[in-house]
């Protein structure tokens, strides 16, 4: 069984991160939905947490659906101390949706002031490319405001942040002791 070793979101070291993670895998491996932990190289933190599937979506003002592969990751960011949501998103063709069209995918109804705040495109801190990535300077704050501490953030950061990226774990995470 895991012990939460900090009572705050913002007081997560790499090792409660890759703990974590690697417990947010074995749930996953008893859920069969693919996650997998891809680890670099052995420096710190050099582990991320990976998953993919393809989502359905209006890319254009005309209204055509189009299939995008999404490949994301959960990364610990060292210069916040917590979890971080990267992830890339492919056309059929291969081609890379950029900033605008990510936009338009993903968060179509957040006013165009805010989005930069939120989505944006960064530097992957392991693999050292750019990708998408949910800006992390407000989520030690709101995993704080749940009170007592989870027994996986990771999990919890997952549940909360990636529905605004159509990343969404099945309900049976929940029920996982």
């Amino acid at each position: 069984m895991y012990i939460v070793q900090s009572t705050k979101m913002s007081e997560m070291s790499w090792k409660d991160f890759l703990s974590q993670a690697q417990e947010f895998l074995k749930m996953s491996e008893q859920l069969g939905d693919g996650w997998v932990l891809h680890e670099k190289d052995a420096s710190e933190p050099n582990t991320f947490l990976k998953y993919s599937h393809k989502i359905k979506c209006k890319e254009s003002k005309d209204g055509d659906l189009s299939l995008i592969n999404v490949e994301y990751h959960i990364v610990y960011s060292v210069s916040y101390q917590v979890p971080m949501l990267f992830f890339q998103a492919h056309r059929s063709d291969g081609s890379l949706l950029d900033l605008e069209a990510t936009w338009r995918v993903f968060m179509p109804e957040t006013a165009s002031k805010d989005l930069y705040q939120m989505l944006t495109q960064a530097d992957h801190p392991v693999l050292s490319r750019p990708f998408m990535a949910l800006h992390p300077c407000r989520t030690a704050q709101v995993l704080d405001q749940f009170g007592q501490p989870s027994a996986n953030r990771v999990l919890t950061f997952i549940s909360l942040y990636g529905p605004h990226v159509q990343l969404l774990l099945a309900n049976a995470y929940g029920l996982n002791k």
